[in-house]
């Protein structure tokens, strides 16, 4: 691909996404996945000249820019981790990386390694939103909600439709509406009484209020208490199709303590869909994975930065040339 076809191909901290574009006459014919052979994938570690070779590769890609990698182990673990996952190590020596001895795998690679064994996957939900639901008593996370619960609109209706259905056995939540005052504080309704608070709708009525005595409050949006990744991986296997659902919050990244890292912080909505992603593919094609751990996901259990390069998003545009 020369540079012309290129666009946003640096990758910094305000950039974390690539977008490749290709021009239709650069796309080959066909694409080979398996049956790659070449002198590196067919090299015999197991004799004394398949290792002489591979060491003398390995000098040689350790000196040159492109690497990264600083010693023939990890070189040597990088290979050998590419061959159990029948993938070539050019093609993965960017994307597996070496952690205190393990091999952590991208969510590229992850991805690359579904696709190759014909699942597909759709996002049910991307970094949704999350919010309270009450039936006047019980506060709820709408994640969570018991089977009994029905949703309504706002507690009028609510209270409608548990009049019209006294023994449905069902309990009819709605959205708790959030208040602040003029100091900024911020309540939740089943916060408010009467006799300290009034809901007002227009600064006029401030000095009333305050001279009554009570504390003025106005409505503002609701405020989500958490938001939700959700993936759905299917794969066909004998003949059925088989799904793994997983999700993961944000509220689940805090209490891990992902967010003492500052690109956690800067890249909350691709990491937390990565872990989805990851948990999905996982349960579904472990004998795909053979229990490699995301590359993000190894450098948090040993405590290691994460650097902008690890949750890159790279998307391919297809153009027609006029």
């Amino acid at each position: 691909m020369n540079d012309a076809s290129k666009t946003n191909d640096v990758v910094s901290d305000d950039n974390p996404k690539v977008v490749a574009t290709i021009k239709k006459s650069e796309l080959p014919a066909t694409t080979h996945v398996h049956g790659i052979t070449n002198s590196l994938a067919t090299l015999d570690l197991t004799t004394k000249e398949g290792m002489i070779a591979f060491e003398t590769f390995a000098e040689q890609y350790i000196r040159s820019d492109k690497s990264g990698l600083k010693s023939k182990a990890d070189v040597l673990s990088i290979f050998c981790r590419a061959q159990d996952l029948g993938l070539p190590f050019t093609g993965c020596a960017e994307h597996i990386h070496v952690i205190n001895g393990k091999t952590g795998i991208d969510i590229h690679i992850i991805k690359a390694l579904l696709s190759r064994a014909a699942c597909y996957w759709e996002c049910l939900r991307d970094y949704q939103a999350l919010y309270e639901y009450t039936d006047g008593f019980n506060v709820f996370n709408e994640n969570n909600l018991p089977e009994y619960c029905v949703r309504c609109n706002n507690s009028a209706d609510a209270e409608k439709l548990a009049n019209d259905n006294p023994d449905s056995g069902k309990m009819y939540v709605y959205p708790v509406r959030f208040y602040k005052d003029l100091n900024g504080n911020t309540y939740r309704d089943y916060q408010l009484n009467a006799k300290q608070f009034q809901v007002i709708i227009h600064k006029n009525q401030v000095a009333e209020v305050t001279k009554n005595g009570k504390v003025p409050v106005y409505r503002v949006a609701n405020q989500p208490i958490d938001y939700i990744t959700t993936y759905k991986i299917y794969r066909k296997v004998d003949g059925v199709t088989v799904t793994s659902t997983a999700s993961f919050t944000y509220n689940e990244a805090v209490a891990a303590g992902f967010f003492e890292k500052d690109t956690y912080k800067k890249y909350a909505k691709i990491m937390i869909g990565h872990r989805a992603f990851t948990l999905a593919a996982r349960d579904i094609a472990s004998d795909l994975l053979l229990g490699c751990m995301e590359t993000t996901e190894l450098k948090q259990t040993f405590g290691i930065p994460i650097d902008v390069q690890d949750i890159k998003e790279v998307e391919t545009e297809l153009v027609n040339e006029e």
